[in-house]
């Protein structure tokens, strides 16, 4: 066992990856197709991206506050809390009826999940989990909702499956075993140097920022988008399911790779996912841009990884800044996509997108040189 964990080897540690599983497959199940719910309600464009919004800020101010109490109280409390008020939520889209409601659900939702998200983490990391290996898990998580997507296509199954699977992730977390307790505070009661870690690594930051602002603003139309084009909501999860299976399996052979020229294909890879989709309407030629899509977010998100966890500072909270870059991204660009899509259609979506991508590269090629630089120094 890992001198910092509190699992032992077998059972235990294989329901902790299942709890990841669980959990992310509940995630996944529900989201696909939310913005088509909205839809069936008489929502706007923009009034889907609020939807989005709504659901991604209460996750992100969640996340925030929640692993940051568990450093002092234990994670367990904050896993097993989340893990049943998000079966709680998940049960609770059973009953939308309106788009006031619509938009109140999804924001508890993420409020529940974000209880749940870095505690579950952090306890996987103190529990001497194979990181990695976890993180696979829950790939598999998101594959699985994308398929259950596919199958089961009815609202109320795939909501009730959401819930359902959270509740079996809550039970299997009661035979965990809570640890020491939270991160050893620095001597003289310092805590991590947020400004610094984040000064370290800027470039690298706001290049992924760039990027995925203008993905979760693609995200939250897409499925409007693939039903423009006479796509069936079987079709549209398959296509969400081979993107997640592409990056199940590009993503462990990554770090063998240049960190610095991984981050930067994946950002210009990215460019063209995003332009490919304003004119590309071919169900086939589409399945080629969803692998695409696989293999662009599998580089950008290991390259950036690597370069700000081997920046040199303060691990954990540079990976923090990492993760809440993502979220702050998943905060707004939903309602953005939403704007624009209002506004210029989907296509100008993809377009504005792939500007921000294209800003992004010019961030990314100097940022991650730099980020390589610190390294070797």
């Amino acid at each position: 066992m890992s001198n910092h964990g509190v699992l032992t080897p077998g059972a235990p540690r294989a329901a902790l990856y299942l709890v990841n599983l669980l959990f992310n497959f509940a995630v996944q199940g529900s989201f696909i197709f939310i913005p088509l719910l909205g839809a069936q309600l008489g929502a706007k464009d923009w009034q889907i991206g609020l939807v989005g919004a709504a659901y991604g800020a209460s996750f992100f101010a969640s996340s925030i506050y929640s692993g940051w109490k568990s450093d002092s109280l234990g994670r367990l409390p904050f896993v097993r809390l989340g893990l049943l008020v998000s079966t709680l939520a998940f049960a609770a889209q059973l009953f939308i009826t309106s788009l006031p409601l619509l938009v109140a659900v999804r924001a508890a939702v993420g409020l529940c999940l974000g209880v749940t998200a870095a505690a579950l983490i952090a306890y996987a990391f103190e529990s001497g989990a194979d990181m990695g290996k976890f993180s696979s898990y829950g790939s598999l998580g998101w594959i699985g909702g994308a398929v259950g997507a596919a199958v089961l296509k009815e609202f109320h199954l795939l909501f009730g499956a959401s819930a359902a699977s959270c509740l079996l992730a809550f039970a299997l977390s009661l035979g965990f075993r809570e640890g020491a307790g939270g991160i050893p505070r620095r001597k003289g009661g310092q805590g991590p140097r947020l400004f610094e870690v984040l000064q370290r690594n800027v470039q690298v930051y706001l290049a992924v920022f760039l990027r995925h602002l203008g993905a979760t603003a693609v995200w939250i139309v897409l499925p409007l988008y693939f039903t423009s084009l006479g796509l069936g909501r079987s079709w549209i999860g398959a296509l969400w399911g081979i993107n997640f299976a592409v990056q199940s399996l590009v993503m462990r052979g990554l770090e063998r790779f240049d960190a610095a020229k991984t981050f930067a294909f994946g950002q210009l890879l990215s460019i063209a996912v995003f332009v490919a989709y304003a004119y590309v309407t071919a169900l086939p030629l589409l399945v080629i841009v969803q692998v695409f899509l696989g293999v662009a977010w599998s580089c950008l998100y290991v390259g950036a990884l690597i370069l700000v966890l081997r920046s040199g500072e303060e691990r954990g909270t540079a990976g923090g800044i990492f993760q809440s870059t993502l979220n702050l991204c998943n905060a707004v660009g939903p309602f953005l996509g939403g704007l624009i899509a209002e506004w210029w259609g989907y296509r100008g979506v993809m377009l504005f997108s792939a500007a921000l991508g294209m800003l992004g590269l010019l961030v990314a090629v100097p940022g991650a040189g730099r980020a390589r630089q610190g390294k070797a120094a």
